[in-house]
């Protein structure tokens, strides 16, 4: 007769998370990498959009550009300040802004509107 292998059992990972989300101490520690990391893919991708290197950022707004490479990354343990925020969003022609809205449990922390779309001034002198 064959040994017949066990399959494990299967996991529920939006219960386990739940579970630990009950904690108030996890959830705050959960919820700042939360942020962090919305912070980071949210700067890379409007550095990016804006087609500058990081360290073409960085000397845009002041500073070096391992400092730009861990802010993306999300590799501090801090959430990244204000001051810095600000200066990367005008550096970026973009406006920071801070936002209370009511909590809806598993929205993103960070939004990124699409910019403006700039009309070619070019095109109107040439109709002209």
């Amino acid at each position: 007769m064959a040994n017949r292998k066990r399959k494990p059992a299967k996991i529920n990972g939006d219960a386990v998370l739940a579970a630990q989300l009950s904690n108030p101490r996890v959830r705050h520690h959960f919820e700042q990498r939360r942020l962090v990391h919305e912070v980071a893919i949210a700067v890379r991708g409007m550095r990016m959009a804006a087609g500058l290197t990081q360290a073409q950022l960085a000397k845009r707004i002041g500073t070096t550009q391992p400092t730009i490479a861990r802010l993306e990354k999300g590799l501090d343990v801090r959430t990244p300040r204000w001051d810095t925020l600000q200066r990367i969003a005008t550096a970026l022609g973009r406006q920071l802004k801070l936002k209370f809205a009511a909590s809806r449990g598993h929205d993103n922390f960070v939004e990124v509107e699409a910019p403006l779309r700039r009309r070619y001034r070019g095109a109107a002198r040439a109709t002209a």
